[in-house]
């Protein structure tokens, strides 16, 4: 029996019900090819759009990279046929995903932010998103100085129909000052999603996750505290958050709770190892790197761990060595900052390996004002 139009939407339907993950990517992309054979190019585009939406929030920027270049070349093959600010739209995701994937060079990331900066002058629009764009490339690869002027090019741009809602912005510009270790202003910028005035699709779950060094560097544990119980509530099931998770991982081991800090390890650990977003495992490593190093220093060397399969074996009593674990989660960590930093022409993922055990000084409370 042939397919029809109604079949796609069906099983679209149906698809966009479900949480993000592999469930619903794989209707979609069933969706997308009975839409294909149909020879339909209007419903493989609308349905394609569905797609990356999807992928983009299941951490599956592959897929999301494959539907926007097919959708990209139908509207410049047929102009005036689809919607240019829907097309724009999904640019910007496609940027964002390019920038997070080291297998996309360095100067097909800049060609991308200068097409999508030409694309934007012909629709009349200002540089607000091309410049927030371009400063969270220079973030990611360490270019501190370049970043600065990028957010001072963004600071001089006017919002307008393409620009990321205020609370994905503040998010932006927290990520910005930590960057540049400017905690205070890190947890200002993020000030107006803490206090509950901006929400949207991906907030507070970034912010909450991204103030918790800041908070911790100036003290602020109370704060800290209250904003990990809340936020890693928000992104504890979800696959698509490892990079947060492993900020909370931090947390624990910053504040000295390991035993947390563990229980959190082993619940995420193999999502960690199998995202193909390699800036997401790197979060995650990193962190329990950090959490095998607190252990050494606190003259523990060997626990009682769950861990994947091709992690180091545990001896005949089930306990693990410590150091080992420590090195396996540096190796990983390594492996993703040598690619990042091969294509971005930078060392800011090796120097942050580096810097690891700096992280962990005495940290001190801060009193919080009556």
């Amino acid at each position: 029996m042939s397919q029809t139009r109604t079949d796609v939407y069906e099983i679209a339907g149906k698809a966009m019900t479900l949480p993000y993950g592999p469930t619903r990517l794989a209707m979609l992309e069933e969706a997308v090819r009975i839409a294909d054979s149909l020879q339909d190019i209007d419903l493989g585009y609308q349905m394609r759009y569905n797609l990356q939406q999807s992928a983009e929030f299941s951490a599956r920027g592959d897929v999301a990279l494959v539907s926007f270049a097919w959708r990209l070349a139908q509207y410049d093959r047929y102009p005036g046929r689809f919607d240019t600010h829907d097309i724009m739209w999904t640019y910007k995701w496609t940027i964002a995903t390019c920038t997070r994937l080291p297998q996309v060079p360095r100067d097909r990331v800049m060609a991308l932010l200068d097409d999508f900066e030409a694309r934007c002058r012909a629709m009349g629009q200002s540089m607000y998103a091309a410049n927030l764009l371009r400063r969270e490339f220079l973030v990611l690869s360490g270019e501190r100085e370049a970043a600065r002027s990028a957010h001072a090019e963004f600071r001089r741009s006017r919002r307008d129909s393409l620009s990321d809602c205020i609370a994905c912005v503040a998010n932006g510009n927290c990520q910005y000052y930590l960057s540049q270790n400017q905690w205070r202003r890190a947890i200002q910028a993020a000030g107006p999603v803490l206090n509950g005035r901006l929400r949207c699709a991906e907030e507070p779950h970034s912010v909450l996750a991204h103030v918790l060094l800041p908070e911790v560097k100036l003290g602020q544990l109370e704060e800290a505290w209250e904003h990990h119980r809340e936020g890693y509530r928000l992104v504890r099931k979800g696959r698509q958050f490892v990079d947060m998770q492993g900020y909370h991982l931090r947390f624990l081991v910053l504040v000295g709770d390991l035993d947390a800090a563990r229980a959190l390890l082993e619940r995420h650990i193999q999502d960690a190892l199998e995202t193909i977003m390699p800036l997401d495992r790197f979060q995650f490593l990193l962190a329990a790197a950090l959490w095998a190093e607190r252990m050494l220093r606190e003259g523990k060397t060997t626990a009682m761990v769950r861990m994947p399969e091709a992690a180091p074996p545990a001896d005949a009593r089930g306990l693990r060595d410590i150091a080992a674990g420590r090195d396996w989660f540096l190796s990983g960590a390594r492996e993703v900052a040598d690619q990042f930093d091969r294509r971005n022409g930078t060392d800011a993922f090796a120097r942050r390996i580096d810097e690891l055990p700096e992280l962990l000084q005495p940290v001190r409370a801060r009193r919080k004002e009556a």
